[in-house]
């Protein structure tokens, strides 16, 4: 019987049906190994029984999953001879498969199926579909080679009956197979996202900010009430500590006169003035808690010894003018930007 290139016919248009589905869990596979044909050498009437013989095997297999799969194949059990005749055994085979894995490389399997056979023996033949069952390892070299050991065992694979002689042929198959997977890929999970840490933010700065106003611009000399032109100054100056935006700002307001006069009088002068500009700067909207006052007086002239040769008072009250002042220091925290 030339079942061989029938079968392989069968295998590769049930391939090519399944390929378009699933091409990635596909496999083909093939093996030698051994049969024991059971009881061949115990037949009655029958002298001398050869019951082991070499074993072939080719499948075509698909796998659903992980788990369970089926398989396609022809099974070439081998030829034993009864008295010198040939006993001869070969069949399609059509099973699925269950998979136990074990780590990343080895798996165990069983399979449950159908031998469909056609045995030649004691001067007869036999054609039967038979139970089969069987179980194994196996080994992933890599993505595209699997090593696996196989054990199968067919029941009533023939019913011979010659001469009257009969008998029913159950069969033991093991074989080493290869086992290529054309389109098996390995799964490898993405490389993590490199993580990022962001950068803490900047701590924020203590900021400090000085203003200084000329008092005879705010003033009249001697005076602490404030001028028409003053008020617009104290109104610029206000501006430009909006615009500083300082977070939980604070004022100090210092007063300063010339060195004409007495040191009490300066020192309350430069007070007075000092109060006048931080009202100013409260009556706008800074918080009276916020804003202080110093008065120092003729202390830290601008002009130092240069107006020292001027005798004439009005040339002098020009000359010392720039000691005459009002200084606003402005501090705060402002935040830092990335």
């Amino acid at each position: 019987m030339k079942m061989a290139p029938s079968l392989i016919a069968i295998a590769m248009a049930t391939m090519g049906a399944t390929a378009a589905h699933a091409a990635d869990d596909i496999y083909f596979g093939a093996g030698v190994g051994a049969t024991h044909f059971n009881g061949l050498n115990k037949i009655e009437g029958v002298n001398v029984g050869e019951e082991d013989a070499a074993a072939a095997n080719a499948f075509v297999g698909y796998n659903f999953n992980e788990y369970f799969g089926s398989e396609l194949g022809y099974q070439y059990t081998g030829r034993g001879n009864t008295d010198g005749n040939r006993y001869e055994s070969q069949g399609a085979t059509l099973s699925g498969i269950a998979r136990l894995p074990l780590g990343n490389d080895f798996s165990l399997f069983g399979e449950a199926g159908a031998y469909w056979g056609h045995t030649d023996g004691l001067g007869t033949s036999d054609t039967k579909v038979s139970p089969l069952a069987g179980a194994g390892v196996t080994y992933k070299v890599n993505d595209a080679l699997d090593l696996q050991a196989r054990y199968r065992y067919m029941w009533d694979v023939a019913d011979l009956h010659a001469d009257n002689v009969r008998y029913k042929s159950n069969q033991s198959v093991a074989t080493l197979e290869a086992v290529y997977h054309p389109f098996r890929t390995s799964y490898v999970a993405p490389a993590p996202a490199p993580v990022v840490e962001e950068a803490p933010a900047p701590a924020p700065q203590i900021v400090e900010k000085n203003f200084a106003l000329n008092s005879d611009v705010l003033f009249a000399f001697g005076k602490d009430s404030l001028k028409a032109e003053g008020v617009q100054a104290l109104n610029a100056l206000y501006q430009q500590i909006v615009e500083f935006q300082p977070k939980d700002g604070n004022a100090v307001v210092v007063g300063y006169t010339d060195r004409i006069g007495s040191d009490a009088y300066n020192q309350k002068l430069s007070e007075a003035r000092a109060r006048t500009v931080a009202n100013f700067l409260v009556s706008k909207g800074m918080a009276a808690s916020k804003v202080a006052i110093e008065g120092r007086g003729e202390a830290n002239p601008v002009t130092g010894t240069k107006c020292d040769g001027v005798k004439a008072k009005a040339q002098l009250i020009s000359c010392l003018a720039p000691d005459r002042r009002v200084e606003v220091r402005v501090s705060g925290v402002q935040e830092v930007q990335k």
